[in-house]
Parts: C-alpha cells; structure tokens; sequence
C-alpha cells in the first residue's frame, strides 16, 4: 500500500513550491547491540526533507481513480505533514488563490488492497492548524472538506 495526500478543487489551481524543507529529528532510544556498530543509545538523528508543496497529480492518479471515490475534478498532490509550518503555508496558498465560501478538499488516501470507504471531516480555513491536520492523517482514507 501508498499513501497519497490530495488537494482536491472544482477549477483550476496554480501549482506551488515556496521550496522551503522540513526538518525531521528521531529520538533513537533501544537499539540492540550490533558487532559492526558501535552507537550508544541513545542518541538524535536529524534530516531533513522538501516540505509543502502542490504538484500535480500524477504519479498515483491510476490508482486513486481504481478507489471510485467521489472527488472534486481538479486534483494535485500535496507534500504535507501536519506540522504548524505546514499547515500556514497551506492556509497562506488557499487564502490567495481561492475565494471566500469556495470549498476544497484536502484528501489522506491509502491505495492498494484497502477499504474505500472514506471518513468526512469539515471546517472553516481558520480552523486549519496543525491539530487538524493530524486528523487528516489519523485514518486511511479521510477527506476533509474546507470553506475559504
């Protein structure tokens, strides 16, 4: 199975990629001991990964449409963590190219051998933050419908 995270409109929307990168810190606590390594735990690894971005929808759009889902038609592949960061760069993106009481919809899909019934979450924009989006991702397959 793959995850897709999907921003889903009724028209067009510009692509975006303020190029901005997120930083991910692991706590590494119990490791077994190894004969080649010598790590003591425990110990941080820090990397870091492009952060949020809209792409287009394309590398998992066969397997999504296999879903039969009900979805917007306009749809774009997020890059998108529930993170504060995160979810003001999407309130910042939608704020600018949307018009107020238009509604996305901002999809946590799973593909491959699962089930399509989805789970429906709604709110306003201003209630976007980094809670909210943790409940984007909490289940399989989410949607979570946004008004500007």
């Amino acid at each position: 199975m793959s995850q897709v995270t999907l921003l889903a409109a009724d028209r067009p929307l510009p692509l975006y990629d303020p190029g901005v990168r997120r930083v991910k810190i692991v706590q590494v606590n119990d490791l077994p001991p190894h004969p080649q390594f010598r790590w003591k735990t425990p110990f941080t690894i820090r990397g870091e990964e492009d952060g949020f971005s809209v792409q287009p929808h394309s590398y998992y759009r066969r397997s999504v449409d296999m879903l039969g889902l009900t979805t917007k038609p306009h749809q774009y592949e997020l890059n998108l963590d529930a993170t504060e960061q995160d979810a003001a760069l999407l309130r910042d993106y939608l704020s600018q190219n949307c018009k107020p009481g238009e509604q996305v919809e901002l999809w946590n899909l799973w593909v491959g051998d699962v089930d399509v019934r989805a789970f429906h979450l709604e709110g306003p924009l201003s209630d976007l933050d980094k809670d909210t989006l943790e409940q984007l991702f909490e289940k399989d397959q989410t949607c979570m419908t946004i008004t500007i």
